[in-house]
């Protein structure tokens, strides 16, 4: 971690930028908090937090991104309530289209940053912003919730949200691995 904090410095001098460290944070991903080895940028102890908020998403040291997914799964919950009451304001009855309006609509909040947090989350996590497409299935179809999740899905021709996550996870590798060395991220990745 010292190393690519380092790589940034170097990379911010090289491009005339300036870090607020004072707004600069470290969470560290653990089991149960310890004693770690404080990061430094140009000098300047970086505080570590328990939790932090970035881009939206909260990163917390002992639970990981499960704090994040959880919010997700609320904020997709409000989207899909959102959505059923407007279909429902507008009559709207057709699968197809209701489907397409919820890869538009609920998909992209449930789906928030998963190039992050796909590979990092417990299968439970995954599971609770899964229920939240499921629930909405279930709803066109009028089906009760013991209803096996795959004859749901197959009854729509539809696959799980996770493997939408990891394809956009994997489209986001490839940038990685064909951006230029001009760029951050490549830097970061190659320190």
């Amino acid at each position: 971690m010292q190393k690519q904090i380092d790589a940034l410095f170097k990379f911010c001098v090289e491009q005339q930028l300036v870090i607020n460290v004072s707004k600069t944070k470290v969470v560290v991903f653990e089991k149960r908090r310890s004693v770690a080895p404080e990061f430094t940028y140009r000098g300047t102890t970086i505080e570590r937090v328990q939790s932090s908020i970035y881009l939206g998403l909260e990163l917390h040291s002992t639970r990981g991104m499960t704090v994040a997914i959880d919010k997700l799964t609320v904020a997709g919950k409000k989207a899909l309530f959102a959505l059923c009451r407007k279909c429902n304001d507008l009559s709207i009855t057709d699968p197809e289209v209701m489907c397409q309006l919820f890869d538009s609509l609920v998909r992209p909040v449930l789906s928030y940053a998963c190039e992050v947090w796909i590979g990092c989350t417990w299968v439970k996590g995954l599971q609770q912003a899964e229920q939240v497409h499921i629930m909405f299935l279930r709803g066109i179809l009028g089906v009760n919730k013991a209803t096996n999740i795959f004859a749901v899905l197959g009854e729509f021709g539809r696959y799980p949200l996770e493997y939408f996550w990891w394809q956009q996870t994997l489209k986001y590798y490839d940038r990685l691995r064909e951006s230029t060395p001009d760029r951050l991220l490549y830097y970061a990745y190659q320190t």
